[in-house]
C-alpha cells in the first residue's frame, strides 16, 4: 500500500520536474527599434519606393508596452533572439522590416495547423561599432489564450498602425560576429556566419565575393543532396560542422586581392538570410629619415629626406615640422618640401618619399625638423625627428677669406686704373 503511494508521489514529481524543464521561460528584454516600411507609389519607378520609418518595441517575457510605438511581442521558441547580443540596449541599433517570400508558396511548420498564409518580419539588430549583426525572421502568429493581438494583419500588403501590437515568433536566425574585419596583410581570417533554424529542413549556403566590379562565387552547398557544388582555390570550410549551424569559411594568406565584401546566403525555403562581412586591410607605414643627425658649419646646404614605405592604403599624409627648444614657438610646417608620387610594391602596397633643402645657419643650431606621417592605419602620427647643430665658420677662416676678397678687389681696381690710363694716352691727339 505505501509503496504504491510512493510510486505515485514519486511519478507526478518527476513529471513536474521534466515539465518544468520543458517549459522555455521567455527573458524580460526591451529593445528600442525603428519600423522601416518602403511604400509603392506611381512615381516609383523614377523616384524609388517611398520609406517610412516609425517607432517599434521589441519585447520579450512578461513585459508589456505603453508607449506610442508598434509593438512587436516575442512569444515562446526554440530560438532567442538575443542570443547572439550581449551588449547594452544604448549600444545597439534595432531595425524591423516586412519580409515577403515573392509568391513562394513555402508554408512555416506550425503544429496545430494545416497549411496557412505565414506573415514574416525581419529584424536585424547590430552593435553601433559593428561587433556583430543578427538578423532573425519572425512570422506572425495567432494570440494563446489569455492574450490578444491589436493588430489586424492578415497579409503582406496589410495595413500596421502606429500603435498595434503584433505577437511574433523567432523562426529563423543568421547572424555574424565579423561583420567588419580589419587585417594586415599574410593573415588568416575567419569570415564568421551562422544560422539557426527551428525545425529540421533542407537549406543551401552561398558565399560570393564583391569588390569594384569584380564579382565571383566562392562557395556553394546543396543541403538537400548534402554536396559541395563550388569552392573557390584558397577559401576552406567547415565541413564537419556545416550541419550545426556554422556556414563560416576560412581564407589564408590574405593579399590586397582579397579586401572587399563577402556575402554568406542560407536559403531555408521561402526565407533568404544573408550577412555581408566587409574586408579592409590595412599596413601601417614604416618611416626612416636621413640623415639621422646633422652636425653643419654656418652656410653649409643640406638636404633632409623622409621615406614612407609599404603602407596601405594610399590615404597617408607627410608634412614636415620646424621646431626649437622648450619656451620658443609652436613648431612650424616647413613650406618648401618637395613629395616624390607613390611607388608601389609587389605587394600592392606604397612607398614614397619627402624631402627640402636649407643652407645652415646659427638660428638653426639647436633645432629639430620632425617628419610627421599620419595613416588611416595609425591611431596616432608617427614621428621621426632629426637634430641639427650648426657651428659658426672660424674667425682666421673669415679673415683669410677677408684679406683674399679685398686683394683681387685691389688688384681688379689696379688693372683696370692701367687700362684706363692707357686708352687715355692712346687717345691723347699728339701736338705735330
Amino acid at each position: 500500500m505505501y509503496w504504491k503511494i510512493f510510486l505515485l508521489l514519486f511519478s507526478i514529481l518527476a513529471a513536474a520536474i521534466v515539465q518544468a524543464q520543458n517549459r522555455r521561460t521567455v527573458p524580460n528584454r526591451k529593445l528600442d527599434c525603428v519600423f522601416v516600411n518602403e511604400m509603392q507609389s506611381e512615381e516609383m519607378q523614377v523616384f524609388g519606393p517611398t520609406v517610412i520609418k516609425r517607432k517599434a518595441l521589441l519585447l520579450s517575457g512578461d513585459l508589456s508596452g505603453n508607449e506610442k510605438a508598434i509593438i512587436f511581442k516575442l512569444q515562446e521558441s526554440s530560438l532567442d533572439i538575443f542570443q547572439y547580443v550581449g551588449e547594452q540596449p544604448d549600444k545597439l541599433g534595432c531595425e524591423i522590416s516586412r519580409y515577403s517570400t515573392h509568391g513562394i508558396h513555402v508554408p512555416w511548420p506550425q503544429q496545430g495547423k494545416e497549411a496557412i498564409t505565414d506573415i514574416w518580419f525581419t529584424v536585424t539588430i547590430k552593435h553601433l561599432t559593428s561587433r556583430f549583426i543578427a538578423t532573425s525572421f519572425v512570422r506572425k502568429v495567432e494570440a494563446p489564450d489569455g492574450q490578444h493581438s491589436e493588430a489586424n494583419v492578415d497579409d503582406e500588403a496589410s495595413d500596421i498602425g502606429d500603435t498595434d501590437t503584433l505577437l511574433v515568433q523567432v523562426s529563423y536566425i543568421v547572424h555574424t560576429s565579423t561583420p567588419l574585419i580589419t587585417t594586415k596583410l599574410k593573415q588568416d581570417l575567419v569570415l564568421d556566419c551562422g544560422y539557426k533554424i527551428d525545425h529540421s529542413t533542407d537549406f543551401n549556403i552561398d558565399w560570393r565575393y564583391q569588390h569594384k566590379g569584380t564579382k565571383k562565387k566562392l562557395f556553394s552547398y546543396n543541403g538537400r543532396h548534402e554536396r559541395v557544388e563550388h569552392l573557390e582555390e584558397g577559401v576552406e570550410v567547415f565541413m564537419d560542422q556545416i550541419k550545426n549551424g556554422n556556414a563560416s569559411i576560412r581564407i589564408r594568406n590574405i593579399g590586397i586581392k582579397d579586401e572587399g565584401s563577402y556575402t554568406c546566403s542560407v536559403y531555408v525555403p521561402p526565407l533568404f538570410g544573408t550577412q555581408t562581412i566587409e574586408v579592409e586591410v590595412m599596413e601601417s607605414p614604416i618611416v626612416s629619415v636621413s640623415p639621422d643627425s646633422l652636425s653643419l658649419k654656418e652656410g653649409d646646404e643640406q638636404k633632409l629626406m623622409c621615406e614612407a614605405g609599404r603602407y596601405f592604403p594610399l590615404d597617408v599624409t607627410v608634412r614636415w615640422l620646424r621646431e626649437q627648444g622648450e619656451g620658443h614657438m609652436l613648431p612650424v610646417y616647413m613650406s618648401n618640401v618637395i613629395f616624390s608620387p607613390h611607388r608601389r610594391n609587389t605587394d600592392g602596397t606604397y612607398n614614397m618619399s619627402s624631402f627640402f633643402r636649407f643652407v645652415a645657419s646659427l638660428r638653426d643650431n639647436g633645432v629639430t625638423y620632425t617628419c610627421r606621417v599620419e595613416h588611416v592605419s595609425l591611431e596616432k602620427p608617427i614621428k621621426r625627428h632629426i637634430q641639427v647643430k650648426v657651428e659658426a665658420q672660424p674667425q682666421i677662416f673669415l679673415f683669410t677669406l677677408t684679406s683674399v676678397a679685398i686683394l683681387v678687389i685691389c688688384t681688379f681696381l689696379v688693372i683696370l686704373l692701367m687700362r684706363i690710363k692707357n686708352i687715355t694716352e692712346r687717345n691723347k691727339k699728339k701736338p705735330y
